[in-house]
Formats: structure tokens, C-alpha cells, sequence
């Protein structure tokens, strides 16, 4: 099966929390938004898919000091990139908009290993990638989206002059793939979105900060492995057509500059 009539997928389920307020024992730290740029790169290595680009972040963190879980502090954070990106596997196709977003929830605790900041969670990713059109080899695309819910668990250490270190782990939950076979046309017609399940998938990102007065610098990188999903099959016209989301790997290395809004 070609690329452009399988699925997309870049390594973001919907989370709901019952939250409470406590107004003691408060964890609190301003609140922040920043403006970044990401050299993103997808891969699947069975099809030969690849997927790269240059796209724009807008971020923002907040950590209020009444929002908690019983007695977990939390903060919550968002991050949107968007721009283009090029195809390359059955022929080309370039500037094929696509736009990631992704909302946390942590729990930050410094008491738990010292020096460190251990913070558990919970995530959220979305993606939209529109590949309609054609490609150099005359292949079909269409709109395709991914959603992601996610475990994570992040550890933050400071050194130096206002330095930090932080890395992160995550763990898949539950994934779904949805496509738009009907902007191909033919058999794919008579299809409505299709949907199919992503059991299995990790990922992890690494970075280091630099806190300049109300600035701080980050740069990271990032990384997904997702592996490939449940089969759904489907008889157009008498033709027997199976649709799966190859396993794949999402890299990004990613530089944002963030502004504290009050002290």
C-alpha cells in the first residue's frame, strides 16, 4: 500500500481531571508564554515515508496556587506548532500544512528526591496534517488527524547560574488515527473518516534552560516511537481494501524563548 493511502502519524483521547482548590501549602510559579521554532522530522522506515520541515511554537505554563488535587499542586501547559512540511515517499508533495497541539497536566514536587523536581502527569496531542492533492508520482493524499493521551513523568534539576536540567518520559494510553479516504475519489469514496487504534507507543524529550531576569532559553529534543495500529478493512465496488497506521518515529529539536509575566 502507498504512503499517501495509509496514515500519517506525528507523534497528540481526551483527559478529564476532577480538580479542587486548597489555599495551603501552595506550589506557585509566574506564569509564562513563549515563541520557538521546530525542525521537525517523521519517519516510517516500512514504506519509506518521510515528513520534514521547519515549524513555528507558541507555548504558555501556568501554575496557579489554587489549583490542585487534594494536596498535589498542579501546572498546567500548551503548546501549539504549525507551519508546512514536505512529503516524500510515493513522489513528492511539498507545504502540506500541518499543525500539532498539546496540553499537560503535572503535579510538581520537590520533596520527593532531593534536588530534583518530579512531576507525574497527564497529556493530551492532537495533529492535523491536510495532504490533499497530488504527488509528483500522481498518488493521492487526504486529511488525516492523530490524538494521543499520554502518561508522563518529568525530572528537573538546577546547576550552575540559573541553569536547569529537565528530561521527560511518556507512555501511550490510547491513540486513534482518524482519515479522510473520501478526498482521494474511487473506491476510497464511499468512505466516510476512518478511524483506526493505536495501542502501543513511548516517547521521551530532553533539554536544558537558561533563565536570563524574566526570559528563559530552552532548547530540547524530543522524541516518539509509536508502533503500528489495528487493521480496519472495508469492500468497495468488489474490492477488498485494508487501512493501517504504519509503525513510525517523530524527531524534533526545538528552541523557544519564554517570558515570565509577573514575578
Amino acid at each position: 500500500m502507498n504512503r499517501q493511502l495509509s496514515f500519517f502519524q506525528y507523534a497528540y483521547g481526551v483527559a478529564c481531571i476532577a480538580i479542587s482548590t486548597c489555599a495551603t501549602n501552595a506550589y506557585a510559579e509566574p506564569p509564562t508564554v513563549g515563541v520557538g521554532l521546530s525542525k521537525y522530522a517523521y519517519r516510517e522506515p516500512s514504506l519509506g515515508v518521510a515528513n520534514d520541515g521547519w515549524l513555528g511554537i507558541a507555548q504558555a505554563k501556568w501554575s496557579p496556587d489554587n489549583l490542585r488535587i487534594k494536596n498535589w499542586p498542579l501546572t498546567l501547559s500548551g503548546q501549539a506548532t504549525f507551519g508546512y512540511v514536505d512529503y516524500t515517499g510515493s513522489g513528492t508533495m511539498a507545504n502540506q500544512p500541518t499543525s500539532i497541539y498539546q496540553l499537560q497536566l503535572e503535579s510538581p514536587h520537590t520533596e520527593w528526591v532531593k534536588g530534583y523536581q518530579i512531576s507525574p502527569g497527564v497529556g493530551y496531542r492532537y495533529l492535523y496534517n491536510d495532504a490533499r492533492g497530488t504527488t509528483s508520482t500522481n498518488y493521492g493524499g487526504y486529511r488525516r488527524t492523530s490524538e494521543y493521551l499520554f502518561a508522563s513523568l518529568g525530572a528537573e534539576r538546577p546547576f550552575g547560574e540559573n541553569w536547569r536540567v529537565a528530561v521527560q518520559g511518556y507512555y501511550l494510553l490510547s491513540g486513534r488515527q482518524t482519515s479522510n479516504l473520501f478526498d482521494v475519489g474511487g473506491n476510497y469514496a464511499s468512505q466516510g473518516p476512518l478511524q483506526n487504534t493505536q495501542r502501543h507507543g513511548f516517547g521521551w524529550k530532553a533539554g536544558i534552560c537558561k533563565t536570563y531576569q524574566a526570559l528563559d532559553l530552552c532548547s530540547n529534543f524530543e522524541y516518539w516511537q509509536i508502533g503500528a495500529s489495528d487493521n480496519y478493512s472495508f469492500v468497495s465496488n468488489g474490492s477488498r481494501y485494508t487501512i493501517y497506521e504504519p509503525s513510525n518515529n517523530t524527531k524534533s529539536f526545538q528552541f523557544t524563548v519564554n517570558y515570565k509575566l509577573h514575578e
